[in-house]
């Protein structure tokens, strides 16, 4: 978050210079992600995403624009992404209690993201306040909806930005395909620039305000206008002067009324206007001397200031001590006031040192991880969420974008903790130091954060050693995928081929008897993968890997024509129905209002059963569309249904992610045989369960689709007329008819899938026979 309505006070005051986009020709310019994206995704753009899910469509059409311009002018943009939040920044997204404190205290305020709420209470609100306008909706409108789709008359997003967190893998994939440059900081983004810039990796910044409260950043960029060719900037030295305040009092201002380190606003500028806070901050500071440090130390209303006090503290500290990726590959502290930048623990303990390290950074920032695994995060390799974890002792899970209020999400929340979170950090600990290992770690979810499961994550055998025998070494050059993986092990009569004699990682083992190419380090870590979740069994005396009913199914994917890309959403179904929380026939509790109308439910109950069947798994369909803004029917009881399935692949996404690691850190790979960019397309790019889970739209035009056919006489073509209006398909689906022939190849596809899980027994003949029924329903509508 920026400072606190200082950009707009700099605006109002003509402090911001604009200059022409030739005069940065040839340069190297550095960008802050969570700052780049706020401007292009503004309140009035996605408005209605929290209602559909997925990653917002519109923001790549948004940055394809902006990087023809970049080539253009010869300017190479880094894109830097933020890594682990500080210590002050998870106390303000409630980290402890998962977001339960927000929800607690939400009310039915909307928030707004400068008065000191969080961006998170303040989307939360407003979700809420959405959806209950929506029940209110269906229930006036009962009477009159037949089968035209309702929209919703309030927005689902006002104010707050977007969570990047949640399509930040999608950004990455994106700027790989592109073959842009990219970096996850493991902190703060925009020190992690600064540094950058000192070092002369790039040549100019494009931030956030909280720049300005750094010696070593002269001037940086604060918004660019494309259309007029222009971008605006802020010079440091002239903003001081105008403001008429040193460096030392503009930080005292900023830690006062909230910024990226110190994100609340505290005594006594809670009570003023939050558009007016910076203003009203600096007159006090320079019209009437306060300083806001001594403010809260003085207490002159003598109330309870310790915890202001700590966070303002923390905010300083985070500010002159702020780990970042430096260029020998280390997470070292940077100190930007210093004439030695770059500190480090040695040069600490020196008499000649200026200025030593404090011995308690871990308080405000987080626990040191080890290089190796900042290096994996940098180039997107793994997520914040686990190295989180493991820093801070605490897994929040955070309510989904429904609100979270069905029992079988809880339940899945829980499942998740033993089938995937515990096994997770144990492959991640078990290769670095010991207080890792035996450290407790608390598993906290926003429904019940009284009551967290604490684990200290020791497993004994470990998960790496009791699955670090299976090795796929077939020297394979080509690309991994899972349809690969799929027919090797199908073209495989004897699975004891990878079971491996003896381990791979000490350095005794030759190189050429270890992983040597990508290819073999992905697919032997999803095998053990596989084998973690119960798909094979491993019997490392007899040397046996042994397929369960699981891992048979899996082995005959391809066979039942189960496509390449279809493939990993089969799987997480395959997982999901594994974890036997729900059923894709049965009801969440409490029940949710259907988007179907109370004429078809009255009417074709067994036809709205099918419906319900088919549009679940239509979740898992990602249409292709072009980047707009949506705005349309929505339908929360299929975005329930699809928060389950993500999580489902979060989890394995988190899951893979830490077997990959685990892997890696103990050597069974050699690490300098690629360089960064062969890291990046050869391995980052192939990993499976990475990008956002779909949209409900795909599900939403055939449950309206079959809607309409079921009332208008089986019309088919009046049908899809209603679809292509109403999704305003026509502009944003131009092959709309292919987009609907896909989509029953993967309901066809599944059917075939779930015949067979129900010849091995993995799910009830009732389910099968209602997935049939339904599959011949929506065959009968759309093979006129």
């Amino acid at each position: 978050m920026p400072v606190r309505s200082l950009e707009a006070y700099l605006f109002e005051r003509g402090v911001v210079g604009s200059a022409s986009i030739d005069i940065l020709q040839n340069c190297t310019l550095g960008i802050d992600v969570n700052h780049y994206v706020s401007r292009l995704l503004t309140s009035k753009r996605e408005q209605y995403l929290d209602a559909i899910g997925g990653p917002p469509t519109s923001l790549r059409m948004y940055i394809d624009s902006d990087l023809e311009v970049f080539q253009e002018n010869n300017v190479t943009p880094v894109f830097l992404f933020p890594g682990s939040l500080t210590s002050n920044q998870l106390d303000y997204q409630s980290y402890s209690t998962a977001g339960a404190d927000l929800l607690n205290s939400m009310g039915s305020q909307t928030g707004n993201p400068g008065s000191g709420k969080s961006p998170l209470a303040s989307a939360i609100a407003q979700r809420n306040r959405a959806w209950a306008q929506w029940t209110n909706l269906l229930n006036q409108n009962k009477s009159t909806y037949i089968d035209q789709p309702l929209v919703p008359n309030e927005v689902f997003r006002h104010g707050a930005p977007i969570d990047l967190k949640r399509f930040q893998a999608d950004l990455i994939h994106y700027f790989i395909e592109k073959d842009v440059r990219f970096q996850v900081a493991p902190y703060c983004s925009w020190m992690q620039l600064a540094y950058l810039y000192e070092m002369e990796y790039i040549d100019a910044i494009y931030g956030p305000t909280e720049l300005l409260m750094l010696k070593n950043v002269p001037k940086f960029i604060v918004g660019m206008e494309f259309p007029n060719k222009e971008f605006r900037f802020v010079d440091s030295q002239r903003v001081l002067h105008e403001l008429k305040c040193n460096l030392e009092d503009f930080i005292d201002i900023c830690m006062a009324i909230g910024n990226d380190l110190q994100p609340k606003t505290l005594p006594p500028l809670q009570v003023y206007p939050s558009v007016q806070l910076f203003e009203t901050a600096l007159d006090m500071s320079v019209n009437g001397g306060t300083n806001y440090y001594t403010y809260l130390l003085t207490n002159p209303v003598k109330i309870d200031m310790s915890q202001e006090i700590e966070s303002y503290q923390k905010g300083v500290s985070s500010l002159k001590y702020m780990p970042v990726l430096t260029e020998s590959g280390r997470v070292e502290l940077y100190t930007p006031d210093s004439h030695n930048p770059i500190a480090t623990e040695s040069e600490s303990s020196k008499s000649s040192s200026p200025e030593p390290i404090p011995n308690d950074v871990h308080e405000f920032i987080q626990q040191r991880l080890p290089h190796e695994y900042n290096f994996y995060r940098s180039i997107g390799l793994i997520g914040n969420d686990l190295l989180t974890t493991l820093a801070t002792g605490i897994y929040a899970e955070y309510a989904p974008l429904d609100g979270g209020s069905s029992e079988s999400y809880k339940e899945l929340v829980k499942k998740s903790i033993d089938i995937f979170k515990t096994k997770a950090v144990n492959l991640l600990t078990s290769p670095i130091n010991r207080y890792y290992q035996i450290k407790q770690m608390k598993y906290i979810s926003w429904f019940n954060p009284g009551n967290e499961v604490v684990s200290s994550g020791r497993i004994l055998p470990t998960i790496f050693e009791s699955v670090n025998r299976i090795a796929v070494c077939t020297k394979e050059t080509e690309e991994f995928s899972i349809s690969k993986l799929v027919n090797l092990l199908s073209g495989t009569k004897d699975l004891s081929r990878f079971i491996t004699d003896k381990v791979l990682f000490p350095a005794s083992v030759p190189a050429d008897e270890k992983l040597t190419t990508p290819f073999d380090l992905l697919a032997t870590n999803f095998l053990r993968f596989l084998t973690i979740l119960g798909f094979y069994e491993l019997d490392i005396e007899s040397k046996k890997l042994t397929p369960s009913k699981y891992g048979i199914l899996l082995s005959e994917l391809n066979e039942l024509d189960v496509s390449p890309e279809n493939l990993e959403s089969v799987l997480i179904l395959i997982v999901f129905i594994k974890l036997g929380v729900l059923s894709l026939s049965e009801e969440t509790h409490p029940v949710t209002p259907p988007a179907l109308s109370a004429a078809t439910l009255r009417s074709y109950p067994k036809e709205s059963q099918y419906i319900l069947v088919l549009t679940r798994v239509l979740t898992m369909y990602q249409l292709s569309q072009k980047p707009v803004n949506y705005y349309g029917p929505i339908d929360k009881k299929l975005l329930i249904f699809r928060d389950h399935l993500d999580l489902v692949k979060k989890n394995l996404c988190q899951l893979f992610e830490s077997v990959t690691v685990s892997s890696l850190v103990t050597g069974e790979f050699d690490r300098l045989s690629l360089d960064n960019d062969g890291w990046i397309n050869s391995i980052v790019k192939l990993m499976p369960f990475k990008l956002s889970s779909p949209n409900t739209i795909m599900a939403m035009m055939w449950e309206f689709y079959l809607q309409k056919w079921l009332h208008n006489g089986h019309d088919k073509e009046d049908a899809m007329n209603l679809i292509s209006v109403t999704f305003s398909a026509y502009k944003s689906v131009p092959k709309l008819e292919e987009e609907f022939r896909k989509s029953f190849e993967l309901i066809e596809q599944v059917g075939t899938v779930y015949a067979r899980m129900a010849e091995l027994g993995l799910i009830k003949q009732s389910d099968l026979e209602t997935y049939e029924n339904a599959y011949r329903f929506i065959t009968e509508t759309y093979s006129q």
